[in-house]
């Protein structure tokens, strides 16, 4: 599927180069095309002579739409101010966007919002997963598996649960006994 579009292609601007070669003038285009080093004038330059219209820049947000412009006549191989200016590439589009917000803290610098470094709580219940692994349920309901049991760990008990390295927990009893924890639910 894919050859058979990239043959039509290919047959498409062969046959556009040789109404090129038979109406004489538009070889000497060509190479002034050819001769220009901004890629993004030279394909402008590139569909002037093959005769496609000129693509408008996309507008700015909350700008009008204008009507859709009229097929342009083929244009001087040598590209106008005016024509570089309409060929404005996407990341200058999207730069001009991001020179609106430049210098506005506010956007530069979303608020980020303040994660506590520990949390204490009461034990309101200890259990087990399928397989025996300890388990502790905090007042509110959140469920964090040990990575051991403890036996003096009981219901009632006020733990306090901090930030480790790596993303790790670590769980610490009353009685300053540690043990890593990781949440279930």
């Amino acid at each position: 599927m894919r050859r058979t579009a990239l043959t039509l292609a290919i047959a498409a601007a062969l046959a556009a180069v040789g109404t090129a070669r038979a109406a004489g003038g538009p070889q000497e285009d060509l190479a002034a095309c050819g001769a220009i080093a901004d890629p993004t004038e030279r394909l402008a330059c590139y569909d002037r002579v093959a005769g496609r219209p000129a693509t408008p820049a996309a507008p700015a947000a909350g700008a009008p739409r204008a009507a859709p412009a009229a097929p342009q006549p083929v244009a001087p191989a040598r590209p106008s101010a005016a024509a570089a200016q309409a060929a404005t590439p996407p990341a200058q589009v999207q730069g001009a966007a991001a020179a609106a917000s430049f210098g506005a803290y506010q956007t530069e610098h979303p608020v980020v919002t303040q994660v506590p470094e520990s949390l204490t709580a009461r034990v309101s219940a200890m259990g087990k997963t399928i397989d025996g692994q300890p388990t502790v349920t905090l007042e509110g309901g959140a469920l964090w598996l040990l990575d051991e049991v403890d036996p003096l760990l009981a219901v009632g008990d006020t733990i306090t649960i901090k930030r480790g390295v790596f993303g790790s927990f670590l769980l610490e009893t009353a009685t300053r006994r540690v043990h890593h924890v990781r949440r279930i639910r």
